[in-house]
């Protein structure tokens, strides 16, 4: 299972920002709507807290 973030940047006041990997989270947002029957309105955070990919494609839910 590889990390959704690539590095980070440095954002306002020299906090770290991440930069989440544009194509994993839609191939993620692709099964959310394969899966649930309906395209996810959340935003790339919630969707990489919540959700990761295998490299076979299957969707993995993160629960907490």
């Amino acid at each position: 299972m590889e990390c959704l973030t690539k590095s980070m940047e440095m954002g306002r006041i020299g906090t770290p920002i991440a930069k989440y990997d544009s194509g994993k989270i839609a191939k993620i947002r692709e099964k959310i709507e394969i899966v649930f029957g309906r395209p996810s309105s959340w935003d790339d955070v919630t969707i990489s807290k919540k959700y990761n990919i295998t490299g076979d494609g299957d969707l993995i839910m993160i629960i907490r």
